[in-house]
């Protein structure tokens, strides 16, 4: 069963840009999770707070958005790297650049990811008598 399922999974994943997508969600948890606090701090924390929450979840969305629409992958690919760029001003750096880093790599990789081509089954030559 296992076995079975892991199969259709790698079948799934081939389909799309999988692994452009899962940089995209790792690099959205650190600008995510960095300004979480309770809401009083968070208000007092100003623009770089409010942000990474605001920035973070887009970059989820945008995440989720390449392995379920994959023929979108090269806009939502760009629009994943302009946002993790954005993140670095407005947030704590990017989520310490590890968040930056992270989301512009998948971007570029989801932007890049091509699917690939099925190969005709040659066809049988006449058989010379």
């Amino acid at each position: 069963m296992v076995g079975r399922f892991w199969r259709s999974f790698t079948a799934w994943r081939h389909t799309r840009p999988f692994w452009g997508g899962l940089f995209v969600l790792l690099g959205a948890v650190p600008i995510f999770v960095l300004p979480l606090a309770p809401i009083k701090v968070l208000v007092a924390s100003g623009i770089a707070g409010v942000s990474g929450l605001l920035l973070g979840s887009i970059m989820a969305v945008l995440a989720v958005s390449l392995w379920f629409t994959p023929q979108t992958r090269v806009v939502v690919g760009l629009i994943a790297v302009l946002v993790s760029v954005a993140a670095f001003p407005l947030t704590n750096l990017g989520g310490f650049f590890i968040g930056s880093l992270l989301g512009v790599l998948g971007g570029a990789m989801a932007a890049s990811w091509a699917p690939r081509k099925v190969k005709a089954a040659p066809a049988d030559e006449p058989v010379a008598a």
